[in-house]
């Protein structure tokens, strides 16, 4: 990579969150979920966002479901658990299904989700895991709509 990495906003239509993505990967909305990509490479950045009329969300279980759907045993020694400085609470792995790799972050705020994940016919090399790693610190909650 070596050169310095320009990167533009992106705001979800409810306004509920933001995040930043290079400048040069693509866009799509299917079937309302926003999908980010570098045209040249093999994966792509999932961004999917729920919201709870019954409450607040509980993590651990939005995880377990989740791998569950991917024939994977949520196990806690796999699985970074974190507060973010916002107070959103984060839960992140990665993991194989289906000869594909897959990266999650799960993060909610009372009572949103958001699921952002990265899957790939191979795992992300140096460079894209950077990158990878500077959308994911890029995205917040916009706790001023709640």
């Amino acid at each position: 990579m070596g050169m310095k990495l320009e990167f533009q906003p992106y705001q979800s239509p409810q306004g509920w969150y933001t995040l930043q993505y290079p400048e040069y990967w693509e866009m799509e909305v299917i079937e309302g979920i926003p999908t980010f990509f570098d045209p040249q490479g093999s994966g792509a950045v999932v961004i999917s966002a729920f919201e709870n009329k019954e409450g607040d969300y509980n993590p651990e279980i939005e995880m377990r479901r989740f791998l569950s759907h991917h024939g994977i045993e949520y196990d806690i020694k796999n699985i970074f658990i974190f507060e973010n400085t916002q107070g959103s609470i984060v839960q992140t792995c990665e993991f194989i299904s289906k000869e594909r790799f897959w990266f999650v972050y799960m993060m909610s705020f009372k009572d949103k989700l958001l699921i952002l994940s990265y899957n790939s016919d191979e795992a992300p090399g140096r460079d894209l895991s950077t990158i990878i790693s500077g959308i994911v610190s890029s995205i917040y909650f916009n706790v001023q709509n709640y």
